[in-house]
């Protein structure tokens, strides 16, 4: 598979549940890194080294969300680096950052990943500010 075709592939399995956060980090090798970059609700940079310690943050964040969905504007790819512009939309199952429970929010973001042996090795992202949908949970 070519480097876009790993990152796609991924991309569709990741659906917020457990099942889809375990079959996304397939595509990712043992000792990858994840880089969040600062946002309203985390203000510093995240860096997580380790799919292991990336599935215990994935399911953590997840454990409070449901009905996500993921919505792929563009994509572009050259060489090894494959960049996703994107939006990631969820309900909060628990009240969250001043928002109650029922809430449905929309992040914008743009994903990069680094391919190498057909695994991500590498990923970063930069996230725009929630939208809130709808809050009349």
């Amino acid at each position: 598979m070519t480097p876009k075709e790993v990152v796609l592939e991924a991309s569709a399995c990741f659906d917020g549940t457990i099942p889809g956060i375990d079959r996304y980090l397939e595509y990712f090798a043992e000792e990858a890194v994840w880089e969040f970059s600062p946002s309203a609700e985390s203000p510093s940079w995240l860096r997580i080294e380790g799919k292991e310690e990336a599935r215990k943050l994935y399911r953590a964040v997840y454990a409070t969300r449901a009905q996500g969905e993921s919505a792929t504007r563009s994509v572009v790819a050259e060489g090894n680096t494959v960049v996703v512009e994107a939006s990631w939309t969820s309900t909060l199952t628990d009240a969250a950052n001043g928002l109650p429970a029922g809430t449905r929010r929309r992040f914008d973001f743009v994903a990069i990943y680094g391919v190498a042996d057909g695994l991500i090795d590498s990923f970063r992202q930069h996230t725009g500010v929630g939208i809130v949908i709808d809050n009349t949970g």
